[in-house]
Order: C-alpha cells, then sequence, then structure tokens
C-alpha cells in the first residue's frame, strides 16, 4: 500500500524530518536539557564569529555560503566539510555540523561534529551533535564514546540521563542502543536508579516489548515521585496498555507535583475529558488563567458535552478579551470558530494573522477552508501568495498543498499538472517528485511513475517510502513480480513496523498466489493500523481463503473507519454483492 496523503503540514515546515534524528543541529541543542554552558547551537554572527585561519578554509567557507544561498546543500556540506577538517577554528566545524544536518548528510555530520569536539572538548552540543548523527549512521561505538563525555560534562546529571535515552531511543537498533545505555549505566552505578529505569524503559518500548517499558517507568516513577516527566511516560504506557486507571493517576499525580504548569494543567484536562470525567476537566479549565489556548479548549469541551450554547458563550467572551499576543488570540478564535462551524469567521480570522510563526499554519488553513467552502481559486491565490516567499521550504510546502487541495476539491489530474509546474520550479524537490509519482500511479500513468520514483532513489537510495512505492505500483498495476518483491522486501528490512509497507508484503504475497503468507502480513498490517485499504486486502485474502464471515468482519471493521474509502468498496462491491 501506498499513502496518498502527500503533504507536509506547515506546522512543521522549517524543520527537516528523516529517521527521527532530523532536526538541525540549533534545534537539537537548544530544546536539550543538558545544555547549560552557553547560548548552545547558536550561529556565531558573520561579522563577529573568528575568521578561518587562512585564505584555503575562508574559500571554502564562502563557496559552502554560496552553494546553500543556491539551495546545494549537499554541496554546501562538502565544502563546509572540508573548511572544518582544515581549520583548527569550532565555530566553522559547527557550522558545517549545522549545514550538514539540515542536509540530513549523516556521515557528514559525523565528521563535522566530531572535528567540532575535538576542538572544543567542553562543548555540550558539539557531544550532543556527534552522537546523534553517529546514531544516525550506526556507529554504536563512537555514539557511546560521545554520550559518556557528554555525561561527564553535564552539571545536572538526571536532566542528561534523559536526553542520552532520548537519543538513543531514536536508534534503528533498539537492541544495540541499549547495550549501550546498559553499559553507560553500570559504569556510572546507575543501573537500579530512576533515570536508569526510566532510559530502559524508552529503550523497551522503542523496541515494541511493551511490558517491560511499563515495568521500567513504574520503577522510575517510584523511586522518584516528584518526577514529571517520569509520571507522565508511566502515564502514557499505562493507557498503551488500556489501563486508563492507572494512566489518569500517574497524570494526577504529575499534576499535582506542578498544578500551575499552564501545559500539563491542559494536557491533565484533556485526558479526563477523553475518558469520561468531562465535569472534572470543565472545571479545571474554567479556574486556569484564561489564555486564548485555554478559551479554545473551554468552547471544545462544550461541544464534547453537547452543551452549544455554553460553548457560543465562551466563543463571544472569547473574542471581547483582551490578549498581548493578537496574533495568537486570532489563530485560536479561528479554531474555535471552525469547530463551531462558522466557517466564515474562521476565515476571517485566519486572514488576520499576517507576521510570525502562526501566519504560515494560518495562511495554509486559510486556502483549505477557501476551498472546502467552494472558492478553491481564492485558495490557489492564497497559496500563490506564499510561493513569492523567499524561503524555499515554504515554497514547496505551498505547491503541495495546492496539489492536495485540488485532489480533494478538483480532480487527479489537475493536481497533477499543479505538481508539473512545481516541478518546473522547484525541479530538485524530492517530496514534489514523490507526490507526483503517486499520482502518476493513482492515474495509471505508471511509466511518469516508475521514472519519478526511481529519481528519487537514485538521490535516495534507502528511501524506504519510494522503495514501497515502487513496489507497490509495480506489484498493483504490472506483472513485474519479482521486481516489485525485492523493492518491497528492501523497504521492509529498512521499516518494519511500517504498516503501509507490511501491507505490500502482504499484496504481493497475494499477487503470486501465497495467500497465507498474504494473510500473515495483511493481518500484521492491520494490527499497526486499522486503514481501510489495509482492510480491503486483508478481506480480499480471507475471502478467496473461503474465510467469508472474517472478510466481512474485516471490512465492516474497515467502514467503520472510513464508510467511503474507495478502495474498499470496490473490494466489496466486487467480491461481496451480498454485502
Amino acid at each position: 500500500m501506498i499513502r496518498l496523503s502527500f503533504v507536509v503540514t506547515f506546522f512543521s515546515l522549517l524543520s527537516f524530518a528523516c529517521n527521527g534524528y532530523a532536526q538541525p543541529v540549533e534545534d537539537t541543542v537548544v530544546k536539550s536539557p543538558v545544555s547549560k554552558s552557553r547560548p548552545t547551537g547558536e550561529v556565531a554572527d558573520p561579522e563577529t564569529a573568528p575568521g578561518p585561519s587562512d585564505n584555503e578554509v575562508m574559500y571554502q567557507v564562502f563557496a559552502a555560503e554560496l552553494l546553500g544561498s543556491e539551495g546545494d546543500l549537499q554541496g554546501a556540506v562538502g565544502k563546509y566539510l572540508e573548511a572544518a577538517l582544515n581549520s583548527d577554528d569550532p565555530e566553522i566545524a559547527m557550522r558545517a555540523t549545522r549545514v550538514a544536518f539540515a542536509a540530513e548528510a549523516w556521515q557528514q555530520a559525523s565528521m563535522a561534529a566530531d572535528r567540532w569536539a575535538m576542538l572544543d572538548p567542553s562543548s555540550i552540543p558539539a557531544r550532543e551533535s556527534a552522537a546523534l548523527a553517529m546514531l544516525a549512521t550506526s556507529d554504536y561505538v563512537g555514539a557511546e564514546m560521545q554520550l559518556r563525555e557528554l555525561l561527564a560534562l553535564s552539571p545536572d546529571k538526571e536532566a542528561a540521563w534523559s536526553a542520552i535515552s532520548g537519543m538513543l531511543a531514536q536508534s534503528d537498533s533498539p537492541e544495540k542502543a541499549t547495550k549501550v545505555l546498559d553499559k553507560l549505566l553500570a559504569e556510572a552505578g546507575e543501573t537500579e536508579s530512576a533515570p536508569g529505569y526510566h532510559g530502559q524503559s524508552q529503550l523497551a518500548a522503542r523496541a515494541s516489548n511493551m511490558d517491560k517499558a511499563y515495568d521500567f517507568a513504574k520503577k522510575a516513577a517510584e523511586l522518584q515521585p516528584g518526577s514529571v516527566e517520569f509520571l507522565t511516560w508511566a502515564s502514557r504506557l499505562a493507557f498503551n496498555r488500556g489501563d486508563e486507571e492507572a494512566g489518569i493517576q500517574y497524570m494526577q499525580r504529575a499534576w499535582q507535583v506542578h498544578p500551575d504548569d499552564h501545559d500539563l494543567t491542559l494536557a491533565y484536562a484533556d485526558l479526563l475529558a477523553r475518558n469520561g470525567q468531562e465535569e472534572e476537566a470543565r472545571r479545571l479549565t474554567a479556574e486556569m488563567k484564561q489564555t486564548p489556548d485555554v478559551m479554545l479548549t473551554r468552547v471544545l469541551f462544550e461541544l464534547a458535552a453537547g452543551d452549544k450554547p455554553t460553548a457560543f458563550a465562551i466563543y463571544e467572551s472569547f473574542k471581547k478579551e483582551a490578549f498581548e499576543d493578537e496574533q495568537e488570540k486570532h489563530f485560536y478564535l479561528a479554531r474555535a470558530a471552525e469547530a463551531l462551524e462558522l466557517k466564515q469567521e474562521a476565515i476571517s480570522y485566519y486572514q488576520q494573522i499576517e507576521e510570525g510563526e502562526l501566519f504560515l499554519p494560518a495562511t495554509a488553513r486559510r486556502a483549505e477552508l477557501l476551498a472546502m467552502s467552494g472558492d478553491l481559486q481564492a485558495a490557489r491565490n492564497t497559496l500563490a501568495g506564499l510561493r513569492s516567499l523567499p524561503d524555499p521550504a515554504v515554497v514547496e510546502q505551498a505547491w503541495l498543498l495546492e496539489a492536495r487541495l485540488f485532489q480533494q476539491f478538483g480532480t487527479s489530474r489537475e493536481a497533477l499538472q499543479t505538481l508539473d509546474q512545481a516541478l518546473v520550479e522547484l525541479d530538485t524537490s524530492i517530496p514534489i517528485r514523490y507526490a507526483h509519482a503517486l499520482l502518476a500511479a493513482e492515474l495509471d500513468l505508471i511509466d511518469v511513475a516508475e521514472t519519478d520514483l526511481r529519481w528519487v532513489l537514485d538521490k535516495q537510495p534507502d528511501n524506504a517510502a519510494a522503495l514501497n512505492a515502487l513496489g507497490y505500483t509495480l506489484a498493483d498495476k504490472t506483472d513485474r513480480y519479482a521486481e516489485a518483491e525485492e523493492l518491497i522486501r528492501r523497504a521492509y528490512e529498512l521499516q518494519p513496523e511500517d504498516a503501509s509497507i507490511t501491507d505490500s508484503m502482504g499484496w504481493i504475497a497475494f499477487r503470486q498466489g501465497r495467500l497465507e503468507e498474504a494473510e500473515e502480513y495483511l493481518s500484521l498490517a492491520w494490527a499497526l493500523d486499522n486503514n481501510p485499504e489495509i482492510a480491503a486486502h486483508l478481506g480480499e485474502v480471507l475471502w478467496l481463503q473461503g474465510k467469508k464471515p472474517q472478510a466481512r468482519k474485516i471490512w465492516q471493521k474497515g467502514k467503520e473507519v472510513d464508510a467511503d474509502n474507495a478502495a474498499l468498496l470496490k473490494t466489496m462491491q466486487r467480491l461481496d454483492s451480498e454485502h
């Protein structure tokens, strides 16, 4: 199976995501609780930063900056790495690390960050960045060394252990990561400490051993009952196991530690509301300081309780309140208006957000609402405004969103034509090329889809999504089954817990007549994600094995998720005219 929802949300426009490692180095270190030695991860002002040590290094830095300004991140990475290796200036190594993170060039990031740590051995950000990059390249020996140094440098050991376990939890190999953590804990005598148990819990969860993860989490919470982090983690795991009572209790304990914590109180109230304690949730939020996000939450709680008059009353009160940040007020008012089905008011409020970090999500959502209201041209004009901005990432996402709107409210052919235009302007964009491939496959333009996906794989040979998309397309729409299976298996080796890839494993087995194997993979895919298309596939395999009652049951569950799913309805109509 391939997923056709290809637009990345505008809430994460400026982040770089890839296998959990892809925050730019400045984000990684700024957000880390370990980094306290200086304004970590900040890039020095070129006017005040130390200059390169010689002309060759200076040339390499200038060349890197030029390539970066032209959008050639890979080229910039190479030049910056050369400069870092030829210079004794840790500032240049830090810049090289940052650019390599942004380009998701993990091998180069590892080399640059290692150079940075060597030139500035007391830098916590350098150690963090090096450890992350080394984990991304499966260099567990190098990562272990960096984490050991990080722990020695960190003034707050509890925060350090939390950061270390968090980084290791992003690893592609939970087993190897667990060995690293166990070794570090044993060396520090922290194996049975609260931070030690918490770290072991995170890695057990990453390895999908939820029982073990919960046992460790409970020990951490009991040993350190004043830790909000440990209590909320135990709460999440309790809910994962279906133990709602314990989940609420752990969250309540966390809230009682810091009852004035705004975000924690909102999270606790939301948890109460979703688990049958609506009155208590409403009381908590009514007693909080009435910030824009709290007032939105109150509107949503009243609507969930079926009390529309009170929800409207809170909304009207919200409009009259004065807040320091009017942009934030308008954003949350717009969301409240949407919840109250006041679409035009929501559009108006989103339109009043003209700057700041909320500008992009507000503009994107306004375009969606305009399209939903039937004014697709106004939506396109709104997105055209975004494409006039200088940020290539924003331009890319604006094109992708316009294509998605055409797919939802126009035709897939118009969506494809939109991406044709986008590729004229952004011919090196992997997200746009990938989205173009998915639409081409949907329209049975197999040659176009294959060309696009092979272009992506030429740039990123281990792109599991592209491997899966090409393999599934060949399996579903051609008889090139051996080639399709090789591609899907490569994707599965990279991401064995991905539901869509697991579905593809089942589908290629089905296409080759291996029904029992197909059922095994498709059942696993369904357990990972109750997606209606997976239900269609699993039901078909069950049906052809004579398991018609089971097939109908799966199809019905798929309809409960999405009664209008085209793939599911088509399969049911083709096989079960009586259903």
